[in-house]
């Protein structure tokens, strides 16, 4: 019988929008929707009822969805279900790769600018994107909510034999030396993860207010 990780024998391995179709047997598999077969319709922006307990952490093509004031928020919460020396391994698109692969700078033609355009827009605004992350972007909410040892990782690899071939989402061809897609790993050190007063004003003066400013 499948135990959430609460319980002794419970699954420490926590997966976070995972959807109906990736679902994983020794995961306990987490959505914000109910679909079938999931383990648990968790929020999880929201803070999670597990502290310190948690082995691993994987959200592949998740963060990406959330508007950026609540992914440190699940960053944080996430650290926090972690125990100490646990790890959380994140698969995101790469910002660098949308910017060279969507739209050139090169003489083209009109037809071909217009196509860019649509193309660019539709990476960062489909599929319900909310935010899209730079390397530099995703090791400095890491460092900042608390995290320790942050190392990126290519497509299905990790020093981690738990972490090793889980991605599910295609993978396209790079350009210009970025793959598609970030995959990062970071360790919960002894600090307790948080989101703290710097943090949040560094993201509401730089971008929150200005872009709810705009709606």
């Amino acid at each position: 019988m499948r135990q959430p990780p609460e319980y002794p024998n419970g699954i420490k391995r926590l997966q976070v929008g995972c959807g109906p179709h990736h679902l994983r047997p020794e995961w306990w598999n987490t959505d914000l929707r109910a679909f079938p077969g999931i383990d648990e319709a968790l929020d999880a922006t929201k803070p999670w009822r597990w502290q310190g307990v948690l082995d691993f952490v994987y959200a592949e093509h998740f963060l990406e969805h959330l508007q950026i004031e609540d992914a440190v928020q699940f960053l944080a919460h996430a650290g926090r279900a972690l125990r100490v020396g646990g790890r959380i391994r994140l698969s995101t698109p790469c910002l660098e790769w949308v910017l060279k692969s969507h739209f050139s700078f090169e003489p083209e033609s009109v037809q071909a600018r217009l196509l860019d355009t649509f193309h660019i827009n539709r990476a960062f605004h489909g599929w319900g994107h909310q935010f899209l992350y730079s390397r530099a972007m995703l090791q400095e909410l890491l460092v900042q909510v608390g995290f320790e040892e942050i190392e990126f990782c290519r497509y299905g690899e990790s020093t981690v034999a738990a972490l090793r071939g889980l991605e599910k989402h295609p993978t396209g061809p790079g350009a210009d030396g970025y793959d598609d897609v970030w995959i990062v790993e970071a360790v919960r050190g002894e600090r307790v993860p948080t989101v703290g007063p710097w943090l949040s004003a560094w993201l509401r003066n730089t971008y929150t207010k200005w872009s709810h400013a705009q709606h």
